[in-house]
């Protein structure tokens, strides 16, 4: 039985003045995908993740998404709040008709491996840790899609571990952008590598990635 289609994108075209960065783009993500976003410095994964979350326009092209799926994403600046603890910031965007105390159990054990007090103060908080607790936030709000933007920065080895065993029974399909290529090879089973403004897939992860691209330019 085939994946359901959660996402797709289709001859899409993005410009920034007269810099061509996407044609006839198209791609579409599965239901329990486990991709790796590949490409250069500047080549557009940032601005292909937002075209994925739909804060990006396409200049042209069509842009699908199934109704009612969720989209989720590991925030890169996070602006501290007075008053707010770490539970509070976590919890916050979960689902207010959802069973609190579930929610509460899944807040708990999100941030014990990643290190994070519940109660601790946001404003208190490191860089690392912000960064952290995006992460956790990201994590218990268990999008249909979930895209992760250098997920291992700021985690020790115990805390990466436990991403990829999170990450390998996570429900949802997941992008990640990394420079960690263990974490890739064991979390990501598709590579999708930003090319000449378009979009060249791969099965396999990054080392098979690595071993296709070098005897495709043999």
């Amino acid at each position: 039985m085939a994946a359901t289609l959660l996402l797709s994108v289709q001859d899409a075209a993005i410009s920034f003045g007269d810099k061509h960065l996407f044609e006839d783009l198209s791609f579409n993500i599965h239901e329990g995908n486990r991709i790796c976003l590949v490409g250069k410095n500047g080549a557009g994964k940032t601005t292909l993740m937002n075209i994925i979350t739909g804060t990006r326009d396409l200049d042209a092209g069509l842009r699908w998404q199934l109704q009612g799926i969720t989209i989720g994403h590991l925030q890169q600046e996070i602006t501290p709040h007075a008053g707010q603890t770490v539970y509070d910031f976590v919890f916050s965007g979960m689902a207010q008709d959802a069973d609190r105390d579930a929610n509460a159990y899944k807040v708990e054990q999100v941030l014990e491996p990643l290190h994070l007090d519940i109660n601790q103060p946001m404003t208190e908080l490191s860089g690392g840790q912000l960064r952290r607790a995006a992460l956790a936030h990201a994590l218990v709000l268990s999008p249909d899609i979930l895209l992760l933007d250098e997920p291992t920065n700021h985690l020790d080895l115990e805390a990466i571990v436990w991403l990829e065993n999170y990450l390998l029974n996570y429900p949802g399909s997941i992008i990640v952008v990394s420079h960690d290529r263990e974490f890739l090879n064991t979390c990501t089973n598709r590579i999708a590598y930003i090319n000449n403004h378009k979009i060249d897939t791969y099965q396999g992860n990054y080392d098979d990635f690595e071993q296709a691209r070098a005897e495709r330019l043999m």
